[in-house]
């Protein structure tokens, strides 16, 4: 290697904080900050829609001009000029989605403050607009209920600072899947509903509850799901991950739903874009009302599974439309009272589950989460000689009995308090079965899940230890014999998926950091073998030899030096002015060569030294990443061997065991009046932790010391204040 070539070497660039992919929670922090960009000006339940769908509007603009940019190379390969490379490759027959030119976000963005608003009207509608001849079209879905030009609501400037946080990074595939960005996206719907109040219950249901749902419901290929109160999909989205988990064809889970909110629908429709479901049927309408899903005959459709979170005890139900009859045949048990919809939605449930899979002879089964009301309210009939008054039943009391006397309820699972976003009332499940399997007809199993939960700020957490309480009773089917078969292979499984869990974070973590992290062997081998150099003249002087790696370039200058010096010892005294004025320039050009050569080193050590030190702060920041996630997940196994433990007790001992769930059969709930509200049923009383007398003794005098103590100090203070007013 000549000079120049070492020099060019020695000034090649090094980026002290390269670029990186970002993991799942800085994305999500990302997201976070769009959102936060935003608060302060709309309330949380109107300026979601800005940041969904300004967060939608750019991920499929990256994705669609990465899609081109693959494409217009692939034609210019085979001899296409890059002109019409370039125009075949945005046919939008080519793409799952087309961004037209003049909608593109990098136009839209550069567009003047004072007319952003507008372009961004603009760019929505065209990209609505291309996208109308797909399967699942993007009609109204980025323009309903959204307009950029409402200043009160986004003032430009907050509008400008969210178009430039959004395009600071690139959303295409190549930087984020559709499995990040989708969960992300979730996260951020989560995020919302945390600080939305009540309206959050409209939209949002908990991953965890969603997750219970999915693994009791235990959706297969083939079937069809709905939700008829579908807020923002993440039930549907619990469902199809349950038929992925299981290895099953997610292509042929049929998904429904139908949502009243308007810009909760749009939500949910991208929702299932950026998961990249192929399709599925959403409609928008009050599903109470203006049921949908409608067979060819106009009736309700009928579905394998339907599982649901709708609002509670909503007071506006739709009892005006149907108090004259429902043509749709719903209110077969009973016509619910007009302040109160919840069994309107249950009889909706009820009516739209298959009678039975022409394919397995399976009924259809639905999950609902309901208040707790449902299992008490309305009192039954009441004879005068019962009561001194004539009293009928009350609807709801009628309507619970006929579901008991129809045998559709297989499982009532009550949950701990504040699991729901923006609402305190205690929740329940119910699981609904249009034909139980014959042990278990007659009978429903019902499960008190309130004790064990997380504690949480603003909502508790079901933890995976929990659900594991819930799900092995469920399916043992209240069996002792059978539950205890079944706890080692629960504990094992959700064991399996914390590791899982953890090991796609700690993937994650190292596809962000490990090409970034991948030059530092290398730097630290050069910093170490830059440190070794002395780089004092004298010493390069006597270190230039042809083999020495970094000097060798000087040594066909310095040989010339010497040369030129024997030349002149050697010539005679007539010759050696001539030769001295080539020796000074040759020293000349040896000695600015030697110094560029030393200086080019010393830079090139002190950039080495500062990326080091950059990459070792982030070879730092990923050491305790990955250390965070090993930690929460050995803190989430040990919980689950200790629950495990815990079950395995509680199974062994009847009476304990009754403290959390009880079989009960059809005769029971009738000497009850068809009263299902689970104390009546499951030991739910709260045992008092038993304490040694001698324990108990000590404690009561150490109160009493402590109480004696206090009175003296308040008897004393109260002296002190008398004496100074004797004195005044």
């Amino acid at each position: 290697m000549n000079l120049k070539e070492l020099l060019a070497t020695l000034d090649t660039p090094i980026v002290v904080r390269p670029s990186r992919r970002m993991t799942q929670g800085e994305l999500e922090s990302y997201l976070d900050k769009a959102a936060d960009i935003l608060r302060g000006n709309a309330d949380h339940s109107e300026f979601r829609g800005y940041v969904f769908a300004l967060l939608f509007y750019k991920r499929i603009n990256d994705c669609f001009e990465e899609d081109v940019s693959k494409q217009t190379a692939q034609l210019q390969k085979s001899g296409i000029a890059e002109a019409q490379a370039l125009y075949l490759a945005r046919q939008k027959e080519l793409h799952h989605f087309t961004v037209p030119e003049e909608a593109s976000w990098d136009k839209v963005a550069r567009t003047a403050k004072g007319q952003l608003g507008q372009a961004l009207n603009d760019a929505m509608f065209a990209i609505e607009r291309a996208n109308a001849h797909r399967q699942n079209n993007f009609d109204d879905i980025l323009t309903n209920k959204i307009d950029f030009n409402k200043q009160d609501e986004l003032p430009r400037d907050k509008l400008v600072n969210l178009i430039n946080h959004i395009g600071s990074q690139k959303f295409d595939r190549a930087h984020v899947s559709d499995d990040l960005f989708g969960n992300a996206y979730e996260y951020l719907i989560r995020n919302f509903a945390s600080k939305a109040g009540k309206s959050s219950g409209e939209f949002y249901t908990p991953a965890e509850v969603g997750f219970l749902m999915s693994e009791m419901l235990e959706p297969q290929p083939g079937m069809s799901v709905c939700d008829w109160a579908s807020g923002s999909g993440g039930l549907l989205l619990q469902c199809l991950r349950y038929v992925k988990k299981h290895g099953g064809d997610v292509r042929r889970l049929f998904l429904h739903g139908q949502e009243s909110n308007v810009a909760t629908y749009n939500i949910s429709r991208i929702n299932m874009i950026l998961h990249g479901i192929p399709s599925w049927d959403h409609k928008q309408g009050d599903s109470l009302r203006d049921p949908r899903h409608l067979s060819t005959a106009n009736r309700i459709k009928e579905f394998d599974r339907v599982i649901m979170n709708p609002p509670f005890s909503l007071e506006d139900w739709g009892y005006d439309t149907v108090v004259a009859g429902d043509k749709f045949g719903r209110l077969s048990y009973g016509m619910p009272p007009a302040s109160n919809g919840d069994w309107a939605w249950l009889q909706q449930i009820a009516k739209s589950l298959k009678d039975h899979n022409p394919e397995n002879h399976e009924a259809g089964k639905g999950m609902i989460v309901m208040s707790q009301g449902v299992l008490f309210r309305g009192q039954p009939e009441q004879t005068e000689e019962e009561d001194g008054q004539n009293q009928k039943a009350d609807a709801e009391y009628t309507i619970r009995r006929g579901f008991v006397e129809a045998d559709l309820i297989e499982c009532i699972v009550v949950l701990p308090s504040k699991l729901f976003y923006g609402n305190g009332v205690p929740a329940c499940l119910l699981f609904l079965n249009k034909n139980k399997a014959d042990n278990r007809k007659g009978k429903t199993l019902m499960i008190w899940a309130s004790r064990h939960f997380q504690k949480s700020n603003p909502q508790n957490l079901l933890r995976p230890s929990d659900l594991m309480r819930i799900l092995v009773p469920w399916r043992a089917f209240g069996d002792l014999e059978e539950a205890k078969k079944l706890v080692e292979s629960h504990a094992a499984q959700l064991i399996r998926e914390e590791e899982e869990k953890r090991d796609s974070r700690l993937a994650d973590i190292e596809d962000a950091f490990g090409p970034v992290l991948a030059p530092l062997p290398a730097l630290e081998a050069e910093q170490a073998k830059l440190d070794d150099l002395d780089l004092k003249t004298k010493s390069v002087d006597e270190a230039i030899y042809p083999e020495h790696p970094w000097f060798s370039p000087l040594a066909p200058l310095k040989t010339a030096v010497i040369q030129i010096q024997t030349e002149i010892d050697q010539a005679e005294r007539s010759n050696k002015a001539a030769l001295k004025d080539k020796l000074s320039e040759a020293r000349k050009t040896y000695e600015n060569a030697r110094k560029k050569l030393i200086d080019a080193i010393k830079l090139r050590a002190k950039h080495v030294n500062r990326a080091v030190k950059e990459l070792h702060k982030l070879q730092e920041e990923r050491d305790s990443r990955e250390q965070a996630i090993i930690l929460a997940a050995e803190r989430e196994i040990a919980h689950l061997n200790e629950a495990a433990a815990d079950l395995r007790r509680i199974l062994n001992e009847p009476e304990e065991a009754r403290r959390y769930f009880a079989l009960v059969d059809k005769a029971e709930i009738e000497e009850n009046e068809f009263n299902l509200n689970l104390p009546r049923y499951v030991d739910t009383f709260e045992v008092d932790p038993f304490i040694p007398l001698r324990d108990a003794i000590k404690a009561l005098d150490k109160a009493e010391k402590t109480a004696q103590a206090a009175r003296q100090e308040l008897d004393d203070l109260l002296k002190s204040i008398i004496a100074m007013e004797d004195i005044s």
